[in-house]
This record gives C-alpha cells, structure tokens and sequence, in this order.
C-alpha cells in the first residue's frame, strides 16, 4: 500500500513582493480571505440518526433485493451502538454487487479498478449509495494520485446531496479528503474553510487526521502569498497536471507564473544585495526555506544571483513550520496517516456475507 501524504506548506515572515504578477484567474497573490465565503459545512448528524433513515429509505426501494432488504434491517438489530459508523457500508456490500466487487478490489490491492467502480457508483441517485461510494472512490483516487479526478467527484456528489452529513456516518472522512484535493488543487481560501469545519464539527475523528488538519491549516494561516512557497506551489501543480496529460491554458499559465514571480524575487534579492541591505525581509539568495537549499527551474534562465560574499542569504526568512513535525514523522507513522480511510472492513463484511447467504440458504423452499 503506498504512502498517501498530506500537503505541507511553508510559512514566512517576508514581505510581499513590490511588483506582482498579473494573477491567473481564481489564483490571488494578494493576501487572500482565510476563508471562501459561503455557508460553513454543518456538523454530522448522529449515527443513530443516519442509520434509522438509510434503513427506512431501503425499506421502500424497490431497486434492491428484497431479500438482502430483509437481511439487512435484522442485522441493524443485531448491531451495537460502536458498530454503527461503518454499518451503511458494510448494507450496501449485501444490498450492491457493484459496490461489493469494489470493496474486493481495495481488498486485493487493486485501487485503480476500485476507483474506476466506487466513481461509477458514486453518480446513483441513491444519495445513501453516491455518498458512501465517493469516500471509497476518493481513497483510491488519491491512492492513485487522481487529485482533480477526485476533486471534481467530492465537489460532484457534495452538490448533488446537500448536506452529505445527511447520508453517512462518515462525513469527517468526506471532508478531510475533499480539503485534501482543494489544497492540492491550490484553492487555498476553500481548503481552510474545509479544514476549520472539519476541526470544529469532527472532534472525534481520528486523531491523526485531525494533527494533519490541524498542521494544514495552521500552514494555511500563516502564508504569505507572493513568495518562494508559491513558486512550488505553481509547479508542482503544473507537473502533476502535464503528468495526467492536461496542457492547456491553464497549466501553460501556472508555469508561467511561477517563472515570472521567481524572476522578481530573484531581482529584489539583487536589488537589496547591491543596496547593501543583505537577506533582511524580502530579500533573497540561493537557499530558501522549505525549498531545501535548491531553486525551483525556470526562473535561472533568466535571470541570475550574483556570486560573491553570499549576502543575500535566503530567498525569504522562515520561523518555524508545524509542517516540519510532519516532515520527522517516522516513515511508518506517517504511511499510517490515512489508515483509516483504507480498507476499512474487508474482514466484516465477509463475515457479514457469509451470514447474508447462509440465511438465503436456510429460507430457500425444499425443493420436492
């Protein structure tokens, strides 16, 4: 299973640049709002509650067996108040072939089937069905690092079932990962909304989601739009972008962007060093912070740091990251920090089928 990472941003203490960029549209270099406007997320409803609604939805759709309709609401009785949070799931691995066939997949380390399975599932009007799809879909999307892919489902079936707390008892998992995407995505402003809602209506989620949320947003708080992060930002997103094949206008303009605003830090670095006024604030020079002491390519070939008594220090000061708490994580820690978005319940739901056919098989007619 491969290592699902959070993104970690860098902080800094510089000023803004004096000349800016025009910005891509959707992307200000300005100090953006913390937060995107609109309504916050709500906060998830009560298990119990989600249960008894997705039973009595079953009960009245006529889609599903009825067999499996009458399986699964004997098995809510069965079922302890800890066990409720995965029990609409492990329903549908009785109530969908499709959805079970998914579950199979992830359990035989197949992400890239499964999330092929899950996004088709994802598109049911069954809002129980879509909802419970999507985290499943976006566990392997991001598996497979289809961040857009699964950007565009979340945003897809968040739209489409409003509130999605409605329809399932994991709803801190939705959110952590939709937050995922929009940071990767560079939506910053709609990242730090996900991720304070995800902070306040979720205090029981797991508590490595919730440290990573926590680093995220703090990353989030602290950034200073304009320098050398955003830099890395804009290519990193470019790269990954031209990887999936996208060369469009877009993508072309990030690059750009990254070029040109590196140019300027590069020039204001020079400015201050031939003023005499060294690596103060703003200033730059050859190893900057989160960069690790390397330039992002581009900006070099048009425009060069002048050698001599390394004045110029870095490209912009740093005080201290919660990303870097991350960043000495040990390895096996940090594979875990999406563990419980993986996999969940491949052992119940088989034990949960095994009960489902040996009752087929007790209730089938005699045959004479």
């Amino acid at each position: 299973m491969s290592c699902l990472t959070v993104a970690v941003f860098s902080v800094s203490l510089a000023w803004m640049p004096k000349n800016l960029p025009d910005p891509v549209p959707g992307y200000d270099w300005m100090a953006p709002k913390k937060r995107a406007p609109g309504k916050p997320a709500p906060p998830p409803v009560p298990a119990e509650k989600v249960v008894a609604d997705f039973l009595d939805h079953v009960s009245n759709h006529g889609a599903y067996d009825a067999d499996a309709r009458a399986f699964v609401t004997q098995q809510r009785n069965r079922t302890e108040p800890d066990g409720l949070s995965e029990f609409i799931n492990l329903a549908f691995s009785i109530l969908s072939p499709d959805f079970k066939r998914g579950l199979d997949l992830l359990d035989e380390d197949n992400p890239t089937e499964a999330a092929g399975v899950f996004e088709v599932l994802s598109e049911s009007e069954d809002p129980f069905l879509a909802v419970a799809a999507a985290n499943f879909a976006a566990t392997a999307m991001i598996e497979i690092e289809q961040i857009d892919r699964c950007h565009a489902m979340l945003d897809r079936v968040r739209k489409a079932h409003p509130p999605v707390e409605q329809y399932t008892t994991a709803s801190d998992q939705f959110r952590f990962m939709l937050g995922y995407c929009q940071v990767h995505n560079l939506a910053y402003e709609q990242a730090y909304a996900t991720f304070e809602d995800f902070l306040k209506n979720h205090p029981n989620a797991p508590e490595r989601l919730r440290v990573s949320a926590t680093q995220i947003l703090t990353e989030l708080s602290r950034r200073a739009p304009g320098r050398l992060g955003d830099v890395r930002d804009l290519l990193n997103y470019a790269r990954r972008k031209i990887g999936l094949g996208f060369t469009d206008d877009d993508v072309l303009d990030r690059q750009d962007e990254a070029v040109e605003l590196l140019d300027i830090l590069i020039e204001e670095a020079e400015e201050q060093e031939q003023q005499g006024g060294g690596g103060g604030e703003g200033g730059g020079g050859k190893s900057g912070g989160d960069s690790g002491g390397q330039q992002p390519s581009g900006g070099a070939q048009r425009s060069t740091l002048p050698q001599g008594e390394g004045r110029i220090g870095e490209l912009r000061k740093t005080r201290a990251k919660p990303g870097e708490m991350w960043g000495k994580m040990p390895p096996k820690e940090r594979e875990q920090i999406l563990q419980t978005l993986q996999k969940q319940f491949p052992s119940q739901y088989r034990e949960l089928l095994e009960q489902y056919y040996k009752q087929l098989a007790k209730d089938a007619p005699v045959e004479r």
